[in-house]
Formats: structure tokens, C-alpha cells, sequence
């Protein structure tokens, strides 16, 4: 196929999961948990172009890893950002699929592809350090901006999973005090650098549903960061370009792990 046509094809893909993403805000559900339901028929019509567009990036990754891009920096930093675009919109809808099995666990050691891996290292080390985003205008284009780490979802799921396990067996001791606060402080981090997207606490949506059955665990006495957040109702302002008391982001981390917590070593903020 003529490479142009094929570029055509793809911001036409593209295109049609951004709608999709609209039109699930429209019907006041993430679109995450709308996939992964796949209770109308545009969830699964929408199976298509991602097969499409994953069959398009997994041969793209697999021809830049076989022979790195020689043109110049800004046609590279193009290339990326055009592919953790699509990794920042399209893994969501892959992580519903393998939680849409309940036997799956592990996504991001398990599951993930390794393209998606590929995408992300890239852009950290040859974008992201070079041209960070300012606090300011993440807050500003939070509503319109992709959650920033592209496995939150599969992070969600494994922490439902992990409630699932302290309350059928009971486990939950002070040994997993330390655990606790990390899966705290790893939301807390995404929410103090507006890193997600307002759709993770539609009403009814994976996460919200995590932090009822968290609550019920952990009790209403718990102190946290998070449980301020939730339990003040913040988390209904986040993303709003009217909001004037909104915490500090200094003030959202209080009540992490002690010293400084960088998420860097979580795999999943629910393996207590």
C-alpha cells in the first residue's frame, strides 16, 4: 500500500476511537469500562480499527528496533509522539480485554506487548526529558489529555483483585502497612501531577468501584491522601478549569511512604 494512503488510514483510525472516547464521555462512562463491558455495539465495533492500528505499530516498533531512524531529532520526536498517542488510547482498550478474562492476572508482566514497552522507553528517554510538560498546562488540558500511564487500568484491576483476596481469606495485616501506602501514594502521584483523566471517577467505573471495596477494608477511620480526596468530594472538581480549591500538590502527598515516593517501583498499587 502507498505509505501515504496508509498514514491516511491511520488518522482515520485514530479518528474513529476518538469518537468512540467522546461518545462514551457523552453516556457518562470511561471509556475503559465501557470496553471492557461491551454492552453496546459500537464497543464492538470499535474492536476493529484497534486491531488495525496494533497491527500498524507493532510492525513500525518492530522495523525501528531493526534499524534505528538516522533522520533528524524532530522527525523522530514526530514519530514518538504519534505512537504513544496511540499507546496512551489504545493499551487501555487491551487491558480490558485480558481483564475481560477473570482468570488473567499480571497484565503489565504477563500480558503486556512488548511494542507498548518499546513505545514508552522511547519516549521517556528521547522526549519526555526533553521537553516535559509544566504542571500548569496539564491542569489546564487535563480533561482532554489521555492518562498519562498507560497501564492504570491494569493497576486498578489487580488492586480489585487484591480486595477480592482480603476479604474471601483475610488477609490484611501491619506486614502490609508499607503496601498500603504505596498504592495510595502511586493515585496520589497521578492525581498531584494531573496525570489522569477525569473519566477514572465517572460514577460506577473500575476505579470508583476499587475504592468502595478499599473503604470497606481499610474502615472509616483510614487517613490518607487519597481517602481526603475522595471523601471530600475534590475528586468531583478534578479536571474543572473553574476550580479554585483544589489541594496543593504538595498538600494531595501528604500521608505517602515515608521519604520519597517516585512510583518508579510499583507494579500494581493493590498487591498488599
Amino acid at each position: 500500500m502507498d505509505p501515504s494512503r496508509k498514514l491516511n488510514d491511520i488518522k482515520i483510525k485514530m479518528a474513529f476511537l476518538e469518537w468512540y472516547k467522546k461518545d462514551c464521555k457523552n453516556k457518562c462512562v470511561g471509556y475503559y469500562d465501557s470496553y471492557k463491558n461491551q454492552r453496546a455495539t459500537s464497543d464492538m465495533d470499535i474492536a476493529k480499527h484497534k486491531k488495525y492500528l496494533t497491527n500498524y505499530w507493532k510492525e513500525m516498533v518492530e522495523e525501528a528496533e531493526s534499524h534505528p531512524q538516522k533522520e533528524g531529532a524532530y522527525v523522530r520526536m514526530t514519530w514518538l509522539y504519534a505512537g504513544n498517542t496511540y499507546r496512551k488510547m489504545v493499551e487501555p482498550l487491551d487491558i480490558a480485554e485480558y481483564y475481560r478474562k477473570t482468570e488473567n492476572r499480571d497484565y503489565v508482566k504477563q500480558g503486556r506487548s512488548k511494542h507498548y514497552v518499546l513505545l514508552e522507553k522511547w519516549w521517556k528517554e528521547d522526549c519526555e526529558s526533553h521537553h516535559p510538560m509544566d504542571l500548569l498546562s496539564k491542569k489546564r488540558n487535563v480533561d482532554g489529555n489521555f492518562t498519562e500511564d498507560s497501564c492504570f487500568w491494569a493497576h486498578v484491576e489487580e488492586a480489585r483483585f487484591s480486595c477480592g483476596l482480603i476479604k474471601d481469606f483475610g488477609r490484611f495485616g501491619g506486614g502490609n502497612e508499607e503496601e498500603k501506602r504505596l498504592c495510595e501514594g502511586y493515585v496520589m502521584e497521578q492525581i498531584g501531577n494531573y496525570a489522569l483523566n477525569p473519566e477514572v471517577f465517572v460514577a460506577g467505573s473500575s476505579f470508583m468501584k476499587w475504592w468502595t471495596e478499599f473503604q470497606g477494608i481499610v474502615g472509616s477511620g483510614h487517613r490518607s491522601g487519597l481517602a481526603e480526596f475522595m471523601r471530600k468530594g475534590t475528586f468531583r472538581k478534578y479536571g474543572s478549569d473553574t476550580v479554585t480549591n483544589m489541594p496543593h500538590r504538595d498538600e494531595l502527598m501528604f500521608n505517602m511512604t515515608p521519604g520519597n515516593f517516585d512510583g518508579k517501583n510499583v507494579s500494581m498499587f493493590g498487591s498488599w
